[in-house]
């Protein structure tokens, strides 16, 4: 009979096998218990990923950055299993993928409302300035210049506009400042940290500096956390005349990228994990290219008692590197950290010359 396979020929006849009809059915049960198998390892790789703080294998931290676009591509696969009917495989997918982003997302940012008009008073009597009903505020700007490479004019453009009171970049160099000088923009910020060496530690990458609007006492860089290579990190205590004294460092591990350099940027986030938990005696601002996202556990660590500036946009404030280059920008890695100050806003800025967003925020007394 047509469509029933053969199984033997007896007496010159045809004998149907009706076990056969069904092996295609088992094929494709297989089939899709494999598909199954396959997404759970890969869903379960998305959950764990953000969770180990290994170095070895060094791969583990360049990973780690990529768990944002690891769970979209899990996602986009999510909906192919669900078009495909594997709706099981689609939804471990999905599991995976919100697992795997949980530890990246932001927490919001607390209410203006936990400003408290007596804090805030409290603040402006402190320096002479402020008001329960006009709090006291501060804007930073942090930028990450890429080798001095940012325009300065529209760096100068930036600065004047916005009112920075507090400028901190790295990867930057006496020249920049030069044209920042000549364009007008550091009027308003006469106040710095040391000259930038012409061959900073590190290499051209390593030099960083701290301007501000108001008096600031610098307290040198932080300290060699590094064994194999290191960028300097300066420090310093700006004397808002509404906030008071604020501590401000500007914040640059090496980049996580081969053998030699991911023990560094390790050793640089935890040696700066315990630097600060001893520093609780005046407000601390953390600005600058950490190389670190949150899908990092030692970046947080690090950023346990403190309110991230992007908390003022949400809990996925977007990516801030890679710019201009072929690959969109796909992860976090430059931050402003907050304890004791409250962020009241935050703007990405996308600067020419540089591969990294700038970060503009305004910021209160408060928090934690």
């Amino acid at each position: 009979m047509p469509g029933l396979p053969v199984a033997a020929v007896e007496g010159g006849g045809m004998v149907a096998d009706p076990q056969g009809a069904d092996r295609p059915q088992a094929r494709r049960r297989r089939g899709r218990t494999a598909v199954l198998l396959a997404c759970a390892v890969l869903a379960g790789g998305l959950a764990v990923l953000p969770h180990p703080a290994i170095t070895v294998p060094w791969v583990v931290v360049p990973l780690q950055s990529l768990v944002p676009v690891l769970c979209l591509v899990a996602v986009a696969l999510a909906m192919v299993m669900a078009v495909a009917r594997q709706r099981w495989a689609a939804l471990v997918l999905v599991a995976g993928a919100v697992a795997g982003l949980v530890p990246a997302l932001v927490p919001m940012a607390p209410p203006a409302a936990s400003v408290a008009p007596d804090d805030a008073a409290g603040a402006g009597a402190s320096g002479g300035a402020g008001s329960p009903q006009a709090p006291a505020e501060l804007t930073l700007l942090s930028l990450n210049a890429e080798y001095a490479g940012v325009d300065p004019a529209a760096l100068a453009s930036v600065i004047r506009e916005n009112g920075v009171d507090v400028l901190v970049l790295v990867e930057a160099d006496e020249k920049l400042l030069d044209g920042l000088q000549a364009r007008g923009a550091l009027d308003g910020l006469p106040h710095r940290t040391a000259a930038i060496p012409e061959e900073p530690q590190g290499g051209k990458a390593g030099g960083a500096v701290i301007l501000s609007a108001h008096p600031l006492r610098s307290e040198g860089v932080l300290p060699r956390f590094a064994g194999y290579r290191h960028f300097d990190q300066p420090v310093a205590v700006v004397q808002d005349p509404g906030l008071g004294a604020v501590r401000v460092v500007g914040i640059h591990p090496v980049p996580p990228i081969g053998p030699d350099f991911v023990p560094s940027w390790d050793q640089t986030l935890r040696g700066l994990a315990g630097w600060q938990a001893e520093r609780s005696d005046l407000p601390l601002v953390l600005a600058g290219d950490f190389n670190a996202s949150g899908a990092h556990p030692q970046f947080r660590t690090l950023a346990e008692g403190f309110i991230p500036a992007a908390a003022a946009a949400g809990p996925w404030p977007g990516a801030t590197w890679p710019v201009g280059s072929w690959v969109p920008p796909f992860t976090q890695i430059d931050h402003v950290l907050l304890r004791g100050l409250v962020p009241q806003d935050y703007r990405r800025l996308t600067l020419p010359g540089t591969d990294h967003r700038g970060i503009l925020t305004t910021v209160t007394a408060g928090g934690i």
